[in-house]
């Protein structure tokens, strides 16, 4: 009687990855639709190559809060290596489009391979980096219109706002009190005293090195809208408007629990795009932007996971048997 259930066992890792597999299918589908539904209504002229480099730009942009996440799980004494890391987080941002937000943390613990790896110090991780990436660019985005626009008021509330609310919870021992609050303790004990480690120097680093992919992000809008004919000067002009834009854009749609931001996100950039630009090209450069980042997001988890299958696989397949110096197995 045991045999037959072990075997069926065997199939629920496969089973749960295909429930997986079809959740994102369906919500990056979802978000397609909606995104070319909008274009539709709205005439437009794309160079594409501009499109290109604003998706090559925003994957750049968000490689050092992938980086951080890697040095918290060091800091956490967690075994993983840098690639395995970075693959993670790539394919995991396809995650944010399926509501909750739970399968990002599904995504990243899925593709850690180290065995010394836990799950409850991986989640709390995936918390602590989002909210310090939040914190940074709501900071930045602050500090921005303040000293370039300084008539955006409710902006620069929102801002400040949402600086308090993602900011606070990531002073270690904050965060060490709400795990502890949220009885994450009771799965882990020392889930805590190991995100706790995360030293003011690593925070300060990390916050300064996500500033700088936030940049890069204003200079992916900016590529957008130099793909509509919509920016003629260089990259560095309005930057603290374009970089603004994506930031606080990316906080509001993210506080809002909205899959992927959808709506908040609009709502923002065409708040500090549509003053500059018009409201024909603010709307249509945030849909057409959306699509650059879910489109970069697909084809950069389809590469990395190819590759690290392939790379899991062969190193399977090399194995071979050993033998004793007296010849046998």
């Amino acid at each position: 009687m045991k045999a037959p259930r072990r075997h069926w066992t065997r199939w629920l890792p496969t089973v749960a990855k295909l429930v997986v597999l079809a959740l994102l299918i369906w919500f990056v589908r979802h978000t397609v639709v909606s995104a070319f539904e909008n274009l539709g209504q709205h005439d437009w002229h794309i160079e594409p190559l501009w499109l290109v480099a604003s998706g090559v730009l925003y994957l750049l942009g968000i490689l050092p809060a992938a980086i951080f996440w890697h040095r918290v799980l060091v800091h956490a004494d967690q075994e993983a290596k840098l690639g395995e890391s970075l693959r993670a987080y790539y394919v995991s941002q396809l995650g944010k489009y399926v509501p909750g937000k739970w399968m990002v943390i599904v995504l990243r613990r899925g593709l850690l391979t180290s065995p010394g790896v836990e799950n409850t110090v991986v989640a709390a991780s995936v918390f602590f980096e989002t909210l310090t990436m939040l914190a940074a660019g709501s900071a930045l985005s602050a500090l921005l219109l303040i000293i370039w626009h300084p008539d955006k008021t409710l902006l620069i509330g929102t801002a400040l706002g949402s600086m308090l609310i993602t900011g606070v919870p990531t002073v270690p021992r904050i965060f060490q009190w709400l795990i502890h609050v949220l009885r994450v303790g009771k799965l882990n004990p020392t889930t805590g005293d190991k995100l706790s480690r995360m030293g003011a120097r690593a925070i300060l680093i990390g916050w300064a090195s996500i500033s700088v992919g936030w940049l890069l992000q204003g200079i992916s809008l900016w590529a957008t809208l130099r793909a509509m004919g919509a920016a003629v000067d260089g990259p560095f002009y309005d930057l603290s408007l374009h970089t603004a834009a994506v930031s606080l854009a990316v906080v509001a749609g993210f506080l809002s629990q909205i899959p992927g931001g959808l709506g908040m996100r609009e709502w923002v950039l065409d708040q500090l795009v549509q003053p500059q630009y018009g409201a024909s090209v603010a709307i249509v450069s945030a849909i057409l932007f959306r699509l650059v980042w879910l489109v970069s997001e697909l084809v950069i988890s389809i590469i990395l996971y190819a590759v690290g299958w392939r790379r899991i696989r062969k190193p399977a397949a090399a194995v071979k048997p050993e033998y004793s110096a007296s010849g046998s197995r």
